[in-house]
């Protein structure tokens, strides 16, 4: 059974928390403190012609951002009816009701909080900015917010937020079949950055937006994790 399964408690928290939160804090402050979002987005800006020419192309606009999205939310109604199914003492899944139930708070957890910050952030879009032939400025994370600014809705990314709310499949595996973690955390990884990059290239993010997404994807999951099979740390 998936419950006999016992994690050493330091050595979760030092692979899963503090490394990669070091990995977060060092990467940041890269991404704060130089120009590298600028000068990744300005290989996507046509400045002769102002304009950002990926931005309603057909692939990155209607395959891989509203295609995408509805991509995942198909997979999210599936999860929602496995989790429904699980309570059936006759399922099949009835035996893995509380990692279902985990899986589909992770999997919700991380969309609901960038969807929160978006709407209180006031770091804008590439393609808002007046670099880029917008009009607003480029504030990054650590700057001071003039009080007459408009929220920014921008920041973090909430498409790529999308893919990277499966990385929550690698704890899910972690407890359900551990053999098979990574492939949860690479199809969340795939995921997320293949809808970020998409998203950088048409102007609607920058890199370190999806990097932040990432981490909310990842340490949302993983304080769900500790909750609810706190038990089987030793």
């Amino acid at each position: 059974m998936p419950d006999q399964i016992t994690l050493n408690v330091v050595s979760f928290v030092k692979n899963h928390l503090l490394l990669p939160l070091i990995a977060l804090l060092v990467f940041m402050l890269c991404l704060e403190f130089t120009q590298l979002d600028v000068w990744l987005a300005s290989h996507f800006y046509n400045t002769k012609l102002h304009q950002w020419p990926y931005r309603e192309h057909w692939l990155t606009q209607t395959v891989l951002h509203k295609g995408g999205r509805y991509i995942v939310y198909a997979i999210g109604i599936v999860l929602l009816l496995c989790w429904l199914t699980a309570f059936r003492p006759k399922s099949a899944f009835y035996a893995y009701r509380r990692h279902l139930t985990f899986l589909l708070f992770a999997s919700l957890a991380g969309p609901l909080i960038i969807t929160y910050l978006k709407s209180h952030t006031h770091i804008y879009c590439p393609w808002d900015l007046a670099i880029f032939g917008g009009r607003k400025p480029h504030i990054k994370l650590f700057d001071s917010i003039d009080s007459h600014l408009s929220v920014g809705h921008c920041f973090p990314s909430g498409h790529s937020g999308l893919g990277f709310t499966f990385v929550s499949v690698y704890f899910f595996f972690l407890m359900v079949k551990p053999e098979y973690k990574y492939y949860g955390l690479s199809a969340g990884l795939l995921a997320g950055f293949i809808f970020g990059i998409n998203q950088e290239i048409r102007g609607a993010h920058f890199f370190s937006h999806d990097v932040f997404s990432l981490a909310i994807c990842w340490f949302s999951s993983l304080l769900l994790f500790m909750v609810f099979f706190r038990k089987q740390f030793k």
